[in-house]
């Protein structure tokens, strides 16, 4: 006794319908595509300063912008008057001295110091941190506000 659908053997349809499978591979490539051209575009225009907040100095006239790099400087006012002011380097509260033992012995660092410094702060520590990027053979920026016209931040040779 056979029933249908029980025997070995069944019906096979042949449908005219064939799988396009070249389409179907460029379509998974120009999507992979454009997914990283999107990614490349996107992480290109987030450049992350740094995490200390101060307050830049604004400038009348503001020279060519200088491309960032990772040798980053923040400098802070001191919260109480007579105390001295806070250096970070790497987002890490470091003094003068600790800064150019990190200049003059990184081997990947770039040949660019930005200096964020804060509008209240002497600017007597200001060159004591370009001379320790000129003693590491490092040309320094320093950071500033355009007026309330320009969002954006230029760098100062």
């Amino acid at each position: 006794m056979n029933y249908s659908g029980q025997s070995g053997e069944g019906r096979y349809y042949r449908t005219r319908l064939r799988p396009l499978w070249r389409i179907g591979q460029y379509i998974a490539l120009a999507d992979l595509f454009f997914l990283l051209v999107f990614f490349l575009l996107l992480a290109s225009s987030v450049v992350r300063i740094s995490g200390i907040k101060v307050n830049l100095p604004q400038a009348d006239q503001v020279p060519q912008a200088v491309g960032l790099g990772r040798s980053i400087v923040t400098v802070t006012a001191p919260e109480v008057p007579g105390q001295p002011c806070r250096i970070y380097y790497r987002d890490r509260h470091i003094d003068a001295g600790q800064l150019r033992r990190e200049l003059l012995t990184d081997r990947n660092r770039e040949k660019v110091l930005v200096i964020r410094a804060d509008k209240d702060v002497p600017s007597g520590v200001l060159y004591e941190i370009m001379n320790i990027a000129e003693s590491a053979q490092m040309e320094s920026f320093i950071a500033v506000q355009p007026l309330a016209n320009d969002p954006e931040t230029h760098f100062v040779e």
